[in-house]
């Protein structure tokens, strides 16, 4: 038992007892920590607002290799991010970020630089425009996958090399876009808009906190299907993002209108919307077949 210092990100906390919380906390140094607050519900608790999700903070705790459960020592708030997002919409997006930390990251592995994508992001959804809150959600999921191992390959066929298919086909479970020989033997490709792929290409290679100026993004939502299908296939715990389901059960204009539209372009007539604010994308003949995973629609706002 050694007792450590590091910065981390509180991704959740549960009840303990009566007075007692553990804290799920992501580490600069030991990556997914379960820490054991002892008194952290007492009124007033001697953590503050450490222990609260969303918060980054330095975290004392005695630190054992064999265990599941940590003992805090101390907790110490560096940014309390929770208390400077001001509305539902950022909201939504920040808790997706730390969802997917939880859903993708597994163990006490440190990577110190999952941890810094982590802390750019958040900080980028407290002062991004609403309109670009979208991509930035959009960037983190690429980036995260990214440096876990599973980058979608848009510069050549992910499955033979070969050069790609003018349709712009991209399966979820090969990674990436495919020629028109291997898309014709792999079920469940979809065909991107020539705008999905452009913004594709650019959240995944520019920095996170970027994300937030990039109003030229279009077809957020179409992106945002694709890349979820993604995820589902390689990762196991995802289950898509249920801090983003708040969004699809507000009205339209509170659920990021102008998202996916450049500025000056006009209003689309009324459709259905989903989270990231545009119409459902047109499916050409080289789509996904009835049935496969990404073929099927997202819920879309009420």
């Amino acid at each position: 038992m050694a007792i450590v210092t590091s910065e981390g990100i509180v991704l959740k906390t549960h009840a303990l007892g009566e007075t007692s919380r553990i804290a799920v906390v992501y580490t600069r140094d030991h990556g997914l920590v379960k820490m054991v607050a002892k008194g952290a519900r007492k009124t007033p608790s001697r953590f503050g607002y450490a222990l609260e999700p969303l918060t980054r903070g330095r975290y004392v705790y005695y630190f054992k290799p064999d265990r599941d459960l940590h003992l805090l020592s101390q907790a110490d708030t560096l940014t309390p991010t929770g208390s400077r997002i001001g509305d539902l919409e950022r909201l939504a997006h920040a808790e997706a970020a730390l969802e997917l930390i939880d859903r993708l990251v597994w163990g006490e592995e440190p990577h110190a630089e999952l941890f810094d994508l982590l802390a750019a992001v958040l900080e980028a959804v407290t002062a991004a425009p609403a309109a670009s809150l979208p991509a930035l959600t959009i960037a983190f999921q690429l980036q995260v996958a990214s440096l876990l191992g599973y980058r979608p390959r848009l510069d050549a066929c992910a499955e033979c090399g070969g050069p790609l298919s003018q349709r712009r086909l991209f399966s979820p479970a090969r990674g990436g876009l495919l020629c028109d020989r291997c898309a014709g033997e792999e079920p469940g490709t979809v065909a991107l808009s020539a705008d999905a792929l452009a913004g594709l290409s650019l959240l995944l290679t520019r920095p996170v906190g970027e994300a937030g100026e990039y109003f030229e993004v279009r077809r957020a939502g179409e992106i945002l299907r694709v890349v979820e299908a993604f995820l589902k296939y390689h990762f196991q715990r995802f289950k898509g993002l249920r801090s983003l389901d708040l969004l699809r059960a507000l009205p339209a204009e509170r659920a990021g209108d102008e998202a996916a539209r450049a500025p000056g372009e006009a209003a689309p007539p009324a459709a259905p919307r989903d989270v990231a604010g545009d119409a459902e994308p047109h499916r050409s003949s080289g789509g996904a077949p009835p049935g496969s995973p990404s073929s099927r629609e997202m819920p879309c706002a009420t």
